[in-house]
């Protein structure tokens, strides 16, 4: 009987093993399924993000490129104009205006120095002997050429 009591032990712990490992085995498989889901759901989110990625690669690249190319012109016209400005001689055109101006400034006050230094007396006294001295002429001429009146 020891022996069947034995046997009967050794079966029951087998069963009682095999509950256990089978209850082991649907708690490894439903991990393995939730793990699969995860692994799933990571794919899935990866592969989603690397699109989202190309296609804002895909999107400003582009407008990065034409971005980079409008500031390199400019940069070439901003260096081209510095280098017009330094060969330009901003000081001397200054100072050739300032002396264009100074000798204009000079030449009008001459003019005016003349101006002021002509006799007006002598002037009027020199058109009223003009004027007597034409007076006569024109008189003549009036008398061979007679107007005609209407």
């Amino acid at each position: 009987m020891k022996m069947d009591q034995d046997t009967a032990n050794y079966r029951q712990n087998v069963e009682e093993h095999n509950k256990e490992m089978a209850q082991t085995e649907k708690s490894q498989l439903k991990y393995q399924k939730l793990s699969f889901v995860m692994s799933m759901l990571s794919a899935i989110f990866t592969g989603t993000v690397l699109i989202i990625v190309i296609c804002l690669a895909a999107y400003v690249v582009p407008k990065v490129n034409t971005v980079y190319n409008s500031t390199m012109v400019s940069l070439n016209n901003l260096e081209y104009l510095t280098t017009e400005l330094k060969e330009a001689d901003l000081g001397g055109t200054v100072d050739n205006i300032n002396t264009l101006t100074i000798q204009a400034t000079n030449d009008m006050s001459r003019t005016v120095e003349r101006i002021d230094s002509v006799d007006l007396e002598k002037l009027n006294e020199a058109i009223n002997n003009l004027n007597e001295t034409v007076k006569p002429m024109a008189e003549f001429f009036e008398e061979r050429n007679p107007k005609t009146e209407k």
